[in-house]
């Protein structure tokens, strides 16, 4: 279980780096989706060589420690292409775990299997599933990662080919490889997962998308998935979910967690939120659920109702089978009685289906009415 957050502890000592020159603030990023906002100082263009060559060919060893240490603003993208693979040496790496991790590192830092490894290992050391093999990481350093995924841009994300790119050092002070790849790698996790009717990469997961009310929030306006643009970036699920799914594995590490200024404080995720998270990441929602009852009206009897209790958002489908020779309606209610979906049976085609999408209520109403007829019905109902 996640405790909740506790006071924040010392902030962690960066990796020994020598950093020159001034901070100025990002333009927000150009490209299809911003992926995060943890608030970043990059180094100015005329000191952005402060780095000693040596440095800057360093593929950083990562540790997990190093997640935490993040700006409050990171911007990346969602592409869909992928890095060619001829400017870049490794491959399919066996982490510590005994699972496979695809790894491709630039030609820029010096070739170095054994800190390849400790990256593998560094994945798998997050919370994941079975999309961990499926992942191909590029890691580049900043110039050559910003030339791919454009020039705001600390990383990028390919949901069609499964890969991400990122920086394989440290790309500012105050902000850690780790942080920026862990954010990414919740895009990856989002990109594995089903929300239907909802895409996952813009709503976040099933369970944390329902208890953060995402649908409800976006239909008044609140939240905007798939926001691109400031402001309305600061209030897309997607990226919250990404910048939570980073906080879940500080919490579950016990870590110090950066300030919450990547998105909307309406996104900041509560210990009952990462529980969902961690097991929309461990035990993914796959598929809805189906039951089935029956009852009988007649005269006596005129309708009967059925509360259906909806803890995920998604979509209800209600299907009413009526006897022979008899109509029938089926109606689909919230909690205060209103209509949010209609059907009637008739004598020539005795089925009928109605759908509702379930968008914060967390029960609803399906009543069975009779209108002529009598005898036994079966209803079926499908549920997130």
């Amino acid at each position: 279980m996640i405790e909740p957050r506790r006071e924040p502890r010392p902030a962690l000592l960066p990796r020994n780096r020598t950093w020159t020159g001034c901070a100025s603030a990002p333009r927000p990023r150009l490209l299809s989706v911003v992926a995060a906002a943890l608030s970043l100082a990059l180094v100015s263009a005329g000191s952005a060589a402060a780095r000693t060559d040596a440095e800057r060919a360093r593929l950083d060893s990562p540790r997990l420690d190093e997640i935490a240490r993040g700006p409050a603003f990171i911007a990346d993208a969602k592409v869909a292409a992928t890095p060619s693979r001829a400017a870049y040496w490794g491959g399919a790496t066996t982490a510590s775990t005994g699972e496979t991790v695809t790894i491709y590192v630039s030609d820029a830092y010096p070739q170095d299997p054994a800190t390849a490894q400790r990256w593998a290992d560094f994945l798998a050391s997050l919370v994941h599933g079975a999309e961990l093999s499926k992942l191909t990481a590029y890691l580049a350093p900043l110039d050559q990662v910003q030339s791919f995924c454009g020039a705001d841009a600390l990383a990028c994300y390919s949901p069609g080919s499964e890969s991400l790119v990122a920086p394989g050092d440290d790309p500012a002070a105050g902000t850690s490889a780790e942080a920026v790849v862990t954010h990414e790698y919740g895009h990856h996790v989002a990109a594995n997962r089903s929300n239907a009717p909802w895409s996952a990469e813009d709503y976040g997961t099933k369970r944390w998308a329902s208890y953060m009310q995402v649908c409800s929030k976006t239909r008044a306006g609140q939240l905007f998935p798939g926001a691109e643009t400031v402001p309305r970036y600061q209030l897309n699920p997607g990226e919250g979910f990404a910048e939570s799914y980073r906080v879940l594995n500080e919490r579950l590490a016990g870590l110090p967690e950066i300030p919450w200024s990547i998105v909307s404080r309406t996104l900041y995720p509560d210990s009952t939120a990462l529980n969902l998270l961690q097991q929309d990441v461990t035990t993914p929602w796959t598929a809805p659920t189906t039951t089935a009852t029956s009852g009988a009206l007649s005269p006596r009897v005129r309708s009967r109702t059925t509360t259906v209790a909806t803890s995920l958002d998604g979509t209800l489908r209600a299907t009413l089978r009526a006897p022979a020779r008899s109509r029938f309606a089926l109606d689909v209610l919230t909690s205060a009685g209103g209509r949010v979906a209609h059907a009637t049976t008739t004598a020539g085609s005795s089925t009928r289906t109605v759908t509702a999408t379930v968008c914060g209520q967390r029960s609803l109403r399906v009543r069975v009415i009779r209108l002529s007829g009598s005898g036994t019905y079966r209803l079926a109902m499908t549920r997130p």
